[in-house]
């Protein structure tokens, strides 16, 4: 594996990649949202040119903002990962990284799994970036890309690949892609469980308040039945409290079923340190 220069550059041919994928036009145009936008992507708040209606540019100056553009990629990758890089992988993760900006780049599973020397881990995690589904094309190839260019000594040993149902059809994965998209949920039930048992602690205090109270008025609806009271007079006069203690006992209930279900969910918790080896 080559060494990392402090800030490499992407090559022509992963430059010709990315215009191939992003596309590009000589004439100014609105995107999706409305931003005036010319070249591979380039707005006016990337820098200059401003983009005017009716702005029109020759191929070479797409090339030229281009270039200007794709320095803070190229520095964000640079610095984002640590591992040693070809060129091919680093023009493959330029790639992502233009397509997912460069503060979802550093945070990215891609980048900590590179970081961590597994290369073929980072490979699969471009598979995680995978809405919306129209782009499962575009990450395929810059994972092809990436791997194309990964020597077979990085790759250690070979991955099983499965089926993922919820993914689109004829998408593989492996199962450590598998582990780290089910990771995901850890901090969703650490949530589910804070507020379940923030729930069960209010709702025991409430409880224990109308417990006392239903205590004293048990009382006294049973002293006033023994001298005669009707009961569905006393009915009509305890309803209120009844039907408070008989929904802090609901409430309990699904907060602590919430609580429960979330705690399996942690117990049977993803790891994303380690891919499964094939089966020999």
């Amino acid at each position: 594996m080559p060494l990392k220069e402090q800030i490499m550059q992407m090559s022509a041919q992963g430059r010709a990649l990315l215009m191939h994928r992003e596309g590009f036009r000589t004439k100014a145009y609105q995107d999706t949202v409305g931003v005036w936008t010319i070249g591979v992507g380039h707005t006016s708040a990337a820098g200059a040119p401003e983009i005017t209606p009716g702005l029109a540019v020759t191929k070479a100056e797409v090339d030229e903002i281009l270039s200007r553009d794709l320095r803070r990629y190229e520095f964000a990758v640079s610095h984002a990962v640590t591992a040693l890089l070809t060129q091919g992988q680093f023009d493959a993760l330029v790639s992502l990284c233009f397509n997912i900006g460069c503060e979802a780049f550093r945070q990215s599973t891609v980048v900590k799994r590179l970081n961590a020397m597994n290369y073929r881990g980072a490979a699969d995690a471009f598979l995680m970036w995978c809405k919306p589904a129209e782009i499962m094309g575009r990450r395929r190839a810059e994972r092809a890309q990436f791997l194309d260019a990964t020597p077979a000594d990085a790759l250690g040993a070979p991955v099983r690949f499965i089926a993922a149902e919820d993914l689109h059809e004829e998408e593989m994965v492996t199962a450590d892609y598998l582990r780290v998209a089910g990771s995901r949920t850890l901090s969703a039930t650490d949530l589910v469980k804070n507020a379940a048992t923030a729930v069960l602690g209010a709702d025991a205090v409430d409880s224990a308040t109308r417990a006392t109270d239903a205590l004293d008025q048990a009382r006294d609806a049973c002293a006033g039945f023994a001298h005669g009271a009707e009961a569905l007079e006393l009915a009509k006069s305890y309803w209120p409290l009844a039907a408070g203690l008989a929904l802090s006992l609901v409430i309990a209930a699904l907060a602590w079923l919430a609580w429960r279900e979330a705690h399996r969910i942690q117990r049977a918790r993803v790891e994303d340190a380690v891919l499964t080896p094939a089966a020999s």
